[in-house]
């Protein structure tokens, strides 16, 4: 019974062609819109560390210890990125010539004197090769101590420096995420709270006050939870597919690179899906109107929508520094969040609360609809 109940339940909801305009249409055009908007700034994205060149003069009788380390620093680090492309000169007035000219950043000179970085202006890139100089001189400040205290550890002492991954390398968080990505976690959130209309849809379907259907399934003998939860599993499956053909739509069509990897997005999305459906039963269960069966499920899911950032892309800061508990209570604003934490820190403890707060909403949304479900009783049908 559950599992003929779930098809057709399945077929109901996809030839509504309002349903499917709205969950599986409007979100492209949508994601479209974001991407004619601002897409080149999510693929080229200023706040990113890019690779820059740098030049390197060597006024030393013999080959020097700083040179291969920028050697290894103009090399493919595992992330697949490169920190520097390193140019050689044998005279400053070449370097100079070059620097003027934007074909390097800047340039070092290594003598007896130490090292001399010459820079264009100042700038992020500046403080990179200053501090390349800095890590440098640290290092060999160590084995120098290090060799007239103990020099019966310095070979232990090279071999730890040599073990490190790299010499200096960027810090990464994951794809060096952009700050107009979150417009497009703060979409796939609102396509999921879309789903309510879904059970809304569905309830009225199923409940002797809201239409006629309603009342023949009241009186067949098949069990209400089991016409429930056949339906809830139906709509959740839509919202799903609905999620995962936006996803694939951003990240393989339009180029965008989520920064998430694509069995955590499915999973994230059927969070969602199922955050959007259960408090659409909840909000179905309590409302008796017709007419409310549309506009609050609208209202709820753009208000949700507009806190996490989907119009404006600051509010979420501003409601996290003067009323932070509305960004824990906000299912959009959490599904955006748990979003932005995995592509940007990895599965961190933040990530996993926001999981688990939103399957904590699914079960209370749930709960609370049985309660209120159950309590239904008609004189007559």
């Amino acid at each position: 019974m559950f599992l003929r109940i779930f098809v057709y339940k399945l077929k109901e909801l996809s030839r509504k062609y309002w349903l499917v305009g709205w969950n599986f249409v409007f979100p492209l055009v949508l994601a479209t819109a974001f991407f004619l908007g601002f897409g080149n700034m999510v693929k080229e994205d200023p706040d990113t560390l890019q690779t820059f060149d740098v030049g390197y003069i060597n006024e030393l009788d013999e080959s020097a210890g700083f040179e291969q380390v920028l050697e290894e620093l103009s090399e493919e680090n595992d992330e697949g990125t490169v920190l520097l492309n390193l140019h050689t000169y044998s005279s400053k007035k070449k370097a100079i010539e070059d620097m003027n000219s934007d074909e390097i950043y800047g340039f070092y000179v290594e003598s007896e004197d130490g090292i001399e970085t010459v820079i264009r202006f100042n700038g992020y890139v500046s403080t990179i090769m200053n501090e390349i100089v800095r890590e440098y001189n640290n290092y060999t400040d160590v084995i120098s101590d290090i060799s007239k205290d103990h020099p019966e550890k310095v070979a232990d002492a090279i071999d730890a420096i040599s073990a490190r991954d790299g010499f200096i390398s960027e810090h990464n968080f994951g794809n060096n995420t952009s700050q107009y990505l979150q417009y497009f976690y703060a979409l796939l959130a609102m396509t999921s709270l879309f789903s309510s209309w879904i059970s809304t849809t569905m309830l009225e379907g199923m409940c002797a006050n809201m239409s006629e259907r309603g009342k023949r399934v009241e009186c067949s003998p098949a069990s209400k939870f089991v016409s429930i939860a056949a339906g809830i599993l139906a709509g959740t499956l839509l919202q799903i597919v609905s999620n995962i053909i936006v996803v694939i739509y951003i990240q393989y069509i339009l180029r965008i690179n989520l920064g998430v990897p694509m069995g955590t997005m499915i999973v994230l999305c059927s969070i969602g899906s199922g955050l959007g459906i259960s408090a659409g039963i909840l909000m179905g269960s309590m409302i008796r109107n017709e007419r409310l069966l549309v506009t609050v499920p609208l209202f709820f899911t753009m208000t949700c929508s507009f806190f996490s950032g989907l119009m404006w892309g600051q509010i979420k800061q501003l409601l996290q520094y003067n009323c932070p508990i509305i960004n824990k209570i906000n299912p959009a604003a959490l599904l955006t969040d748990a979003m932005y934490i995995r592509s940007t820190y990895g599965p961190t403890d933040e990530f996993y609360q926001d999981t688990f707060i939103m399957c904590l909403m699914i079960v209370g949304c749930l709960i609370v609809s049985t309660l209120f479900l159950r309590r239904r009783k008609y004189v007559s049908l």
